[in-house]
């Protein structure tokens, strides 16, 4: 199972959304999709990401609606994002999201196109299959 390759099981097109998006429709595609991440994508290529935990702090802060109706995604996303190659394995994927903060990880070409995604999730989906009963 370690080099089992996570095309596999990534999720192939997942949702997206732009920089200049609101973050009122982030929200909405991530509860439209039941997920809780959204590679930001600009002309194909990745920019950032924003997730369900980010919209959460801004709503936090925000007592009044005001910053959540008028910010953009570009604005709260984050830039430095953790990828992986659409070659790597399962446990290049382990070993990345167990360096923490983050729970998914955008699959990226040779040009940094956005291919798909692989989250925390879809490891542990994939080794609960490979468990004996």
């Amino acid at each position: 199972m370690r080099d089992y390759p996570i095309d596999r099981i990534m999720t192939v097109d997942p949702a997206t959304v732009g920089p200049q998006d609101s973050v009122v429709e982030a929200q909405r595609r991530l509860d439209n999709h039941f997920i809780h991440h959204l590679p930001v994508v600009e002309s194909g290529r990745l920019v950032g990401m924003v997730s369900s935990s980010d919209l959460l702090k801004l709503h936090l802060l925000d007592d009044h609606l005001t910053l959540r109706m008028q910010a953009t995604v570009g604005q709260i996303m984050e830039t430095n994002v953790v990828v992986i190659e659409r070659e790597a394995t399962l446990r290049d994927a382990a070993e990345k999201l167990c360096m923490g903060g983050f729970h998914a990880l955008p699959v990226v070409d040779s040009r940094k196109r956005l291919v798909g995604i692989i989250t925390s999730s879809d490891l542990i989906g994939e080794l609960l299959e490979h468990l004996p009963d």
